[in-house]
């Protein structure tokens, strides 16, 4: 993260099942998930079958993220063994996330990962999350962020753009 002195964690561990493990450089691990349309739509908005992200476009984005915040790969236990489902970057301006795997949607993995993120984020000393765009479509997005107490605070004919106070 842009910040001096301050080191990232290499786990975050936010329950005995559901972890956040620091960006290791592999972004190979999230192709497949940003491949997915469900994922692409609502991170990029781009509903375009055939613009479907290549491996230099995943690439580019984990590079710009791991630059301006502290990413993670989202990990779930299962059978044992931790599997990236997901990830995350912990930034005060448009902090975002995507769980890449439709079986762990709507698990609430997605609101326990926020949650971590604005611990994170009052940790470091930020006061307020500006800048969060949430798709029209993406209505689940959008209903997390409200239920964690984020205010839209405009919107235009594509997405919302919301905020939060970190008190």
């Amino acid at each position: 993260m842009p910040l001096e002195n301050i080191i990232q964690p290499e786990i975050i561990q936010i329950s005995e099942a559901l972890r956040l493990r620091k960006y290791d450089g592999n972004y190979e691990a999230a192709l497949k998930g940003y491949r997915d349309p469900y994922v692409y739509q609502n991170s990029e908005g781009i509903f375009d079958e055939a613009k479907k992200p290549d491996l230099s476009y995943v690439e580019g984005m984990f590079k710009y993220l791991d630059r301006v915040g502290e990413a993670y790969f989202i990990e779930v236990l299962k059978d044992g063994e931790y599997i990236s489902v997901g990830d995350v970057t912990v930034k005060a301006e448009n902090p975002p996330i995507a769980i890449w795997y439709a079986e762990y949607r709507g698990a609430g993995i997605g609101t326990a990962v926020m949650k971590t993120v604005i611990q994170r984020l009052k940790e470091l000393g930020y006061d307020r999350i500006t800048g969060s765009t949430v798709y029209k479509w993406n209505a689940p997005s959008l209903h997390m962020h409200q239920k964690l107490g984020f205010r839209i605070v405009s919107e235009d004919e594509k997405e919302y753009t919301l905020e939060l106070e970190l008190k």
